[in-house]
């Protein structure tokens, strides 16, 4: 058995906490870090942020710790501020 996809959500927005419950669903991936720009939810378990119980990946704050952590996959699912952005497609 090859070992699990290691991915590192960025965000803990409507998607990006779908995605975390999406990601433990699954035994070939492994959520090996959570990037947030809220500095309340930095050092608190990725779980507990998204309404799960505690997984055991604590939410990060910088760059380098998602460089750190040598993801397979970094995640996220942005949404563009504006409707003004949508213009230039």
């Amino acid at each position: 058995m090859k070992r699990p996809v290691r991915v590192f959500q960025v965000a803990t927005g409507n998607v990006g906490t779908e995605m975390i419950g999406r990601i433990m669903e699954h035994a070939d991936l492994e959520l090996v870090g959570l990037h947030c720009y809220t500095p309340e939810k930095v050092g608190r378990d990725a779980g507990e942020i998204v309404g799960l119980p505690e997984i055991g990946v604590t939410a990060t704050g910088t760059i380098d710790e998602i460089i750190t952590a040598r993801p397979d996959v970094v995640t996220f699912h942005g949404v563009f501020p504006t409707s003004t952005c949508m213009n230039a497609f």
